[in-house]
């Protein structure tokens, strides 16, 4: 390089200005895309991290009027500017509002791995009133999407109750309709459910096309569940987000199926609120529902225990239902098996059924007499409480053997002391045996219960089902925490279908397993 007399000092000025340009492009900063955000939009916040700060792995954003709308993405890059590698990192989060008014994210407190804080200003942001995010009824949404030149692309929620007990059932669908041109669309934001016990309904359902008003519409049910309130009051449900792809056309004419941009669009649907009762006086109900039970004719095969096999069906919470007991004591030992629950509701009402099974050891042969067995319920139907029984009924049996004790079998040889060895040995076995049985236990509680989450279920299900058993926070700097993000992260990917490898459902029941495991310690 040649450089004239006289410009050095341009020279100078040059490498200055493109240092302190470059210094200010990697900055640590906040950026939102807007300042006003309607109830049915979503905002981006970019958050860049530069130098050792980009050390983080996570970054907390406190909100105010504003909930977050699935995870966070994030991405690093390292420049290389006159010798000097500048790492820098950068997280995205997408946010929705809560309810009209201002909002506010951040302010925001950074820590490098040296311990220097920085703090960025926090960004206000003016939540405008939106009229289609207020109701439920499809054709009041539709009118108003259309009256403010919006997609008419929507979400309500169905309830087919607004008043019940605690503890009976209300099912709640949450359906699309769809009059735009829609690429794809997925689900990226569901309620949480903390006041609520719930099911989760099979979905095997079909778009239909119908008239809302004089438009034709695609109506398509996206999630369907089964809600038991866990306690009395003014409960909500929040409103479900789906977001999709729309193509508009940008002219009219019989080629315009050719022009058009793509653009995203969100909607969410309105919150449906739930006036819950308590139960009123009366014995204690075992069970809260339009319930039955039904028995079977006992049996025994051989000289086995004795079967009395019972099951409880309806539509109620039957997985949190006390078995029904005898009204008396039983002439043997009485155990207690099952308590498997399945669940139908493809098309009408749901329908769940509880089934067990007592084990009756019988004391001697003969005729046994089993007692009527019996259990309290609430039906809140007709708002009574009532008693189920199935009669006491009576059967020919054959007293179970039982293995003759050690201590009375006859012996030729006079008894011999133990060596002590093995007494010590026999301690500690026992001993092992004491601390491992206990583990193992719960090791394979959590397989059965990894299994009955993942099997026949979507990524959606899941995520949904582990929101209701665990409640880790994303950004918690622990190995729960890495379990947690890694079955999300997982999750995410399965949702859009992206090669994970045969064993796809195997590695979701072990990285649900990790974190039941790692939350029950």
């Amino acid at each position: 390089m040649v450089i004239r007399p006289g410009s050095g000092w341009r020279f100078a000025v040059c490498l200055s200005l493109a240092l302190l340009l470059a210094s200010f492009a990697f900055a640590n900063e906040m950026v939102v895309d807007t300042r006003t955000l309607r109830m049915n939009d979503l905002a981006t916040i970019t958050i860049s991290l530069e130098g050792s700060f980009a050390s983080s792995d996570y970054v907390d954003v406190p909100l105010q009027n504003l909930d977050f709308v699935g995870e966070p993405s994030m991405g690093s890059e390292y420049t290389w500017i006159n010798g000097t590698i500048t790492r820098r990192k950068v997280f995205r989060y997408r946010v929705r509002p809560i309810a009209p008014g201002p909002a506010r994210i951040g302010p925001v407190e950074l820590t490098d791995e040296d311990g220097h804080v920085q703090r960025l200003a926090a960004v206000a942001i003016e939540v405008l009133p939106d009229q289609a995010s207020t109701s439920n009824d499809a054709q009041m949404v539709l009118r108003e999407l259309l009256a403010t030149d919006r997609d008419p692309f929507f979400v309500v929620a169905e309830a087919d109750k607004q008043a019940l007990y605690v503890g009976e059932a209300v099912t709640i669908t949450w359906v699309m309709y769809n009059a735009a041109a829609v690429q794809q669309w997925q689900v990226i934001n569901i309620p949480k459910l903390t006041d609520f016990w719930s099911e989760e309904l099979t979905r095997n359902e079909t778009p239909e096309r119908l008239y809302l008003g004089d438009v034709m519409v695609q109506r398509l049910p996206v999630r369907r569940v089964v809600l038991f309130p866990l306690r009395s009051g003014r409960l909500r449900v929040d409103g479900m987000t789906v977001e999709a792809d729309i193509m508009r056309r940008t002219r009219r004419g019989p080629f315009s199926m050719f022009e058009g941009e793509l653009v995203e669009d969100s909607f969410t649907s309105a919150p449906v609120e739930l006036d819950v009762k308590p139960l009123p006086p009366g014995p204690r109900a075992d069970a809260v529902g339009q319930l039955a039970l039904t028995c079977d004719p006992p049996i025994q095969r051989g000289a086995g225990p004795v079967l009395v096999r019972f099951a409880l069906s309806g539509l109620g919470n039957v997985r949190a239902a006390i078995p029904p007991r005898f009204e008396r004591s039983v002439d043997g030992t009485v155990q207690l098996e099952g308590g498997q629950v399945t669940i139908t509701g493809d098309e009408g009402p749901a329908r769940l059924t509880r089934r067990w099974q007592y084990l009756i050891l019988p004391a001697r042969t003969g005729t046994l007499a089993i007692p009527a067995l019996a259990m309290n319920i609430f039906d809140p139907g007709a708002g009574l409480h009532r008693q189920l029984r199935c009669p006491a009924v009576t059967l020919d049996v054959v007293a179970v053997s039982k293995p003759v004790p050690a201590s009375d079998a006859p012996s030729e040889e006079g008894s011999r002391p133990i060596p002590w060895p093995w007494w010590l040995g026999g301690g500690a076995l026992l001993l092992a045996l004491g601390l491992a049985v206990p583990r193992l236990l719960r090791e394979a509680e959590v397989r059965r219960e990894a299994l009955r989450i993942v099997r026949g279920a979507t990524p959606a299900e899941v995520r949904a089902r582990m929101e209701q058993r665990v409640a880790i926070d994303l950004r918690e700097p622990t190995d729960r925490g890495d379990a947690w993000r890694a079955l999300r992260s997982l999750l995410e990917a399965t949702e859009r279908d992206r090669d994970i490898g045969a064993n796809s459902e195997k590695e979701l029941v072990r990285r649900v397993r990790e974190v039941l495991r790692l939350t029950r310690r």
